[in-house]
């Protein structure tokens, strides 16, 4: 196993990951995609995961962190006498938004609220993700927006608690800026491991850190009793479709579970599924336990599904959130796999 030079010496590289799943015809492989899979139960130190180590930038599995650093509801940052109810547009500032009508009225609804021009963000311009509504934006001569870009919601809550807490806003996605100190502090103490901070393709500060360290992250988030957790927790199973979008896998699989499990898409190949429910025994319907995919390929929803159902097919015991999303996985491959092709999952023999 090589390791990454400088910084991250030592730590497992991604480019030693194995397949996680092949396509062939007729007995002939004809595609095979590679990457992680990882599983852990809560309250387990054990990952089912043959590269734990292996560091990755979090990318946007990061948002709830920066959702709740940013701290919107007001739970004892000196904004407000005490906490503020939330609509449920607020759900923006969790997602990577597709540019969906609902999301777009949630976005102007968010830069009312943090009094600020699309402008002021400094993501970058971008038709919405959603192919649909990108071909009516070029049809129509619109130009590419700021708000567009998948990471929009998370800016505007970000300019919005340097508004509210007096901080200054034209750098607020500068490293050393007093928000993005926040984060940092915030994800270092829930990572519990050593973090690279890197710069993401949106323009603000991304950590980067070991499998393992998302895994427990994540379980965290879950069963976190701080008030802006269960905020960010209660919008986000609210309103899944603002979180991801309409025909997007995170937010199908959100109600597939029932809304019982968060899960959230990152670029570049990354989906990771956190059940809801508070640690049991492992096999309870209470039972929590965190699972996640990262592609070498690249982003490919397709390809993020039939890797997660390939893993999650092969754990005995899931929780019963888990255990929903498995089937529904399985009742949809058809759509992910070509009929004049046959899905081979590991172990592969040569």
């Amino acid at each position: 196993m090589t390791g990454h030079p400088g910084a991250n010496s030592g730590r497992q590289s991604l480019h030693a990951t194995t397949p996680l799943f092949a396509l062939a015809r007729q007995g002939i492989t004809e595609v095979a995609v590679h990457g992680i899979a990882a599983f852990k139960f809560a309250g387990s130190s054990q990952v089912l995961c043959a590269h734990p180590s292996v560091v990755l930038p979090t990318r946007s599995l990061l948002k709830p962190w920066q959702f709740v650093a940013c701290n919107p509801a007001g739970h004892g940052d000196g904004s407000a006498t005490g906490p503020r109810q939330l609509a449920g547009w607020w759900a923006i500032g969790l997602a990577s938004h597709s540019g969906q009508p609902q999301q777009m009225a949630a976005l102007e609804m968010l830069m009312n609220a943090a009094g600020a021009d699309e402008n002021d963000l400094i993501c970058p311009r971008s038709m919405p993700l959603d192919s649909s509504v990108a071909a009516s934006v070029r049809v129509s001569g619109q130009p590419q927006r700021r708000l567009h870009h998948p990471c929009a919601g998370k800016h505007l809550v970000m300019i919005e608690a340097c508004q509210r807490l007096g901080l200054p806003r034209d750098n607020y996605w500068d490293s050393n800026h007093p928000l993005q100190k926040r984060i940092q502090g915030l994800v270092g103490r829930d990572a519990n491991s050593p973090v690279t901070w890197v710069t993401d393709s949106c323009g603000v500060p991304n950590a980067a850190m070991s499998l393992q360290a998302i895994l427990g992250m994540w379980e965290r988030f879950a069963s976190g009793d701080d008030p802006a957790i269960r905020t960010a927790r209660e919008l986000w199973l609210a309103e899944p479709r603002l979180v991801g979008g309409q025909r997007r896998l995170d937010s199908d699989l959100v109600e597939a579970s029932g809304n019982a499990a968060f899960v959230k898409e990152g670029a570049d190949g990354l989906l990771v599924i956190q059940c809801a429910a508070v640690a049991g025994q492992p096999g309870s319907d209470n039972c929590s336990g965190t699972a996640l995919i990262k592609l070498s390929s690249g982003y490919n929803p397709a390809h993020l599904a039939i890797a997660m159902w390939a893993m999650l097919s092969r754990i005995n015991n899931l929780p019963k959130a888990m255990q929903q999303v498995r089937d529904y996985l399985r009742s949809r491959l058809e759509e992910w796999v070509p009929r004049d092709q046959t899905l081979i999952l590991p172990p592969f023999v040569s």
